[in-house]
């Protein structure tokens, strides 16, 4: 019962660490709102309309698990996978990935945004974990969605953690597009030094 709480929290704390927190700080320092999907229908801002329900359905088999852990069962339960080392694997995975995002986010300072901002030209980031991994924010939360995976083994974390490989892939070649414009050959060497994942 407590992991199942705690489950929860940290969901909770981790939304507010790694989106509103920082959002609130560009914006305070700035004055620029760092969230910057609109409401056309590009493929950019496509993917910031099916994010938000994808991952909401982390929240809802959390708290179902906490509040009616028998509903899980509908969720097609991976009970093979429902081992010890699998769950101490998986806590492992988001508390390593929460820091290592909020490393990045730091290192990030006024550039973080939430899509693509083609109306400032922001700083391109590339040293700390910058020189690991080119996108190291994305990283992280697809190793969190595994370790989500590997705590509550079902279809629909799976399905989350899926899905939101191929969003990331189309939103960093996006962004990745964006900064090749925007910052020419320095981009191109970065990207010969630095992979796109790790």
């Amino acid at each position: 019962m407590i992991a199942n709480i705690y489950i929860v929290a940290f969901l909770i704390l981790y939304f507010l660490i790694v989106f509103i927190t920082p959002s609130i700080r560009v914006k305070r320092k700035t004055g620029i709102n760092p969230y910057v999907f609109k409401n056309t229908d590009s493929a950019h801002d496509f993917l910031g309309k099916v994010s938000a329900p994808i991952t909401s359905l982390i929240f809802i088999v959390a708290l179902v698990n906490l509040f009616y852990p028998e509903g899980l069962q509908y969720f097609a339960p991976f009970t093979w996978l429902e081992i010890s080392i699998l769950k101490y694997t998986g806590f492992a995975f988001i508390h390593l990935a929460l820091l290592w995002i909020i490393v990045a986010q730091v290192q990030m300072s006024n550039s973080w945004r939430v899509g693509i901002d083609h109306s400032a030209r922001t700083e391109l980031k590339t040293n700390g974990l910058f020189s690991i991994s080119r996108n190291p924010v994305f990283l992280g939360m697809l190793v969190t969605l595994a370790g989500i995976f590997f705590i509550l083994p079902n279809a629909i974390t799976l399905l989350v953690a899926t899905v939101s490989v191929m969003l990331f892939q189309v939103q960093v070649r996006l962004e990745e597009e964006y900064l090749s414009k925007t910052h020419a050959n320095t981009y191109i060497v970065y990207c010969k030094k630095v992979r796109r994942w790790i």
